[in-house]
């Protein structure tokens, strides 16, 4: 032991303050303190045990801030497969698995009729996680068959009945849940994130679609236990490292307390699952390598967050070019190298106890809970008034981010500063709305204006 506490004594606040003082020469003491206006968050460039409330949380316990695991940070690294091709959709798929994918999502919704067997032949379901995003309840009973009524426990569905209430797939899915709950509600924040969302509007919106859901479930005769089992959450990771960090903690508190509400027999109930996705919204096509250092920094955050599933969308997948190999194994090797050679899975909650994430994630969850409060006060997220409301409250955010960069107030290597001299010939496919906002793209944005 090299005695560090015996070593050098400890500084009191007024003490590292006065040593602030001192360091700035002069300066003004104020400048200290910052305010984000992006986020309208306040926040303190020091911080001081004497001037900070750190709860005392352990991981697997109430308010679950620290997640539900207690011996390892455990997580599926997944990829999305596009169905168009069966036998070439499937021969991808069993490559992705043999290159260290543990996560298969196939988007089934551009194909009305699908050949069940070439697509999934050789996949070994019962080892693997996989989510299946139907495009009619034609295709869920077509999945169901496939499996001979006996869907594998590690199968999810992705039905987003926010944007799309088809009646006759819940009706379905309620029947199927009656016996053996399974996740099939999609809270979609990812596309609300990727649309300009703050982190507390996106953590807000999870919540109120999730507590939707919760309600329409415990309708259907679900008990609150068998009602949170169906509900998983997918979100969008951005670049503010220690931001995304607090933003996932924040959700797992919150939607705890809403479970608690709710009065579960189990505290497995209380488990928030999420899917971290990495998306294009900060991301270069004209200068692709510096993509490398923003996806490599945003699954960091999501994983030292704790997520279960991470899903980074290699960044020329929505272009005129289509992804690439390079693209590909990037997005594929950067949750592998972090779990293999970075140990990334061995430390639960790495930051938990930081002063800057503990105040970040009281901050966020504190400003996404007085908003939930606010959409369920004017009748829920369902309400087409709210959801407008949002929209429009998004969409201020997003057009603030592209001024933000068009000023140069914020930078982005590659978009708005140092730009490539000699820019790749590609650019982003034009992407649908998702309830009523666009996809903000932001090389994209400034690229219209230069």
């Amino acid at each position: 032991m090299i005695g560090l506490k015996t070593s050098f004594s400890a500084s009191n606040l007024h003490d590292w303050q006065e040593q602030l003082k001192s360091e700035l020469k002069g300066d003004d003491f104020l400048k200290l303190f910052k305010t984000d206006s992006l986020e309208e968050i306040e926040y303190s460039a020091f911080l001081h045990a004497e001037s900070n409330s750190i709860p005392e949380q352990v991981p697997g316990k109430f308010p679950y801030t620290r997640g539900m695991e207690t011996s390892f940070n455990k997580w599926q690294n997944g990829q999305l497969i596009h169905v168009d091709k069966e036998k070439e959709n499937n021969k991808k798929a069993l490559d992705l698995l043999m290159k260290g994918c543990d996560l298969l999502l196939f988007d089934c919704t551009s194909k009305p009729v699908i050949q069940w067997d070439e697509l999934l032949e050789g996949i070994q379901f019962e080892y693997i996680q996989s989510e299946f995003t139907p495009l009619n309840v034609a295709q869920l009973l077509d999945i169901v068959h496939y499996f001979h009524g006996e869907l594998p426990k590690t199968l999810r569905f992705n039905f987003d009945f926010l944007e799309k209430y088809d009646a006759s797939a819940w009706k379905e899915c309620i029947a199927l849940v009656q016996s053996k709950q399974f996740p099939f509600c999609a809270v979609n924040g990812f596309k609300v994130q990727q649309a300009g969302a703050t982190a507390a509007q996106e953590i807000s919106f999870c919540m109120a679609v999730g507590n939707h859901y919760l309600n329409l479930l415990l309708d259907a005769g679900l008990t609150i236990d068998q009602a949170a089992a169906c509900v998983h959450f997918s979100i969008g990771i951005g670049q503010n490292y220690f931001l995304e960090i607090a933003k996932i903690r924040a959700l797992k508190q919150n939607w705890a307390a809403i479970i608690h509400a709710y009065q579960p027999e189990h505290s497995c109930s209380y488990t928030c699952t999420i899917s971290a996705h990495i998306g294009w919204s900060n991301k270069s096509l004209l200068d692709p390598h510096t993509n490398l250092l923003r996806q490599t920094t945003e699954a960091m955050s999501a994983l030292s967050g704790g997520v279960q599933h991470i899903i980074i969308h290699p960044y020329d997948s929505i272009s005129k070019v289509g992804t690439s190999v390079l693209a590909e194994r990037m997005a594929l090797n950067i949750p592998l190298i972090l779990q293999e050679e970075s140990y990334f899975h061995a430390v639960i909650d790495p930051l938990g106890g930081s002063y800057t994430v503990e105040d970040l994630t009281q901050k966020i969850a504190k400003k996404s809970w007085y908003k939930f409060q606010e959409i369920e006060g004017n009748g829920g997220i369902q309400h087409g008034q709210n959801i407008e409301k949002m929209a429009r409250e998004i969409t201020q955010k997003a057009q603030q981010r592209i001024a933000d960069l068009r000023s140069g107030t914020k930078t982005l290597i590659g978009i708005n500063r140092y730009l490539n001299s000699s820019p790749e010939n590609n650019s982003f496919l034009e992407q649908p709305k998702y309830l009523g906002m666009q996809q903000l793209i932001y090389e994209q944005e400034l690229n219209q204006t230069r």
